[in-house]
């Protein structure tokens, strides 16, 4: 299946560079059917062309890209944020799992993401992440998306006791307050993800959400959490955990 494609950017040099890069480096797996300059546009060319995958650019006037996602209760299509700026849009995005490119834009990601595109599962379950994130621009209650072998799970930042990761096989172990995950990713990918002051990285295995700290043990340098699991604190001592917890 050719995958139908429209691009959004009020630019034109962007758009033409990004259409560009798409004809040389999709390997004949995707056709651009329009280029647009505004959201309006945008609006118009997707009802008449109903593309698979619309490139969006972000930093647009008038209308930005998030306000295309706001004018469908459900959106029929994937999406592929573009950017000049690592702002924070760009973590609000990495939480929802959906796809971006920066600025100036490396051709070799084209692949990339026609690569995801060919795997991802049905626009159902897309609708989820992008519900993800209007929430998290939004500033209501935080998400983020942790791929499985299922599919992917949509846990709530706020409810994160712990992420514990041993033995260097790749995995991270995600404690909630109503389960635990187990996803192949990093501490680090996890901890970037996050990005929140509600978390603390205690060792280089473990990383704690703050709110649910019990207690301390200096002579063993054990923290308690308020579900009874024990974390040995490599990185902080008494007085810099006591600190770290009150800010």
């Amino acid at each position: 299946m050719t995958i139908k494609a429209i691009i959004v950017d009020d630019d034109f040099k962007s758009r033409e560079l990004i259409h560009h890069f798409c004809e040389i480096y999709s390997n004949d797996k995707m056709t651009i059917v329009d280029l647009c300059s505004s959201v309006d546009e945008a609006i118009i060319s997707i009802a008449n062309n109903k593309p698979d995958l619309v490139f969006l650019d972000i930093d647009m006037p008038q209308k930005n890209g998030f306000e295309l996602i706001r004018h469908y209760n459900v959106v029929p299509f994937e999406i592929v944020f573009v950017t000049g700026h690592a702002n924070e849009y760009i973590e609000a995005i990495k939480c929802s799992a959906l796809d971006y490119l920066m600025k100036p834009i490396n051709p070799l990601n084209i692949k990339s993401i026609i690569d995801r595109f060919e795997h991802k599962t049905e626009i159902s379950s897309n609708q989820n992440r992008f519900e993800v994130l209007k929430n998290n621009l939004g500033n209501t209650k935080k998400s983020i998306i942790l791929p499985n072998n299922d599919g992917f799970k949509v846990v709530v930042i706020d409810e994160i006791l712990y992420c514990e990761t041993s033995n260097g096989n790749g995995k991270c172990t995600i404690e909630t307050t109503s389960e635990t995950i187990v996803v192949s990713k990093s501490l680090k990918e996890i901890f970037q993800l996050l990005a929140d002051s509600s978390f603390l990285k205690v060792s280089s295995s473990a990383v704690i959400n703050k709110k649910f700290v019990k207690s301390f043990h200096t002579k063993n340098k054990k923290l308690t959490l308020l579900n009874d699991y024990s974390i040995t604190v490599t990185e902080y001592n008494k007085s810099s955990l006591m600190d770290a917890i009150s800010q």
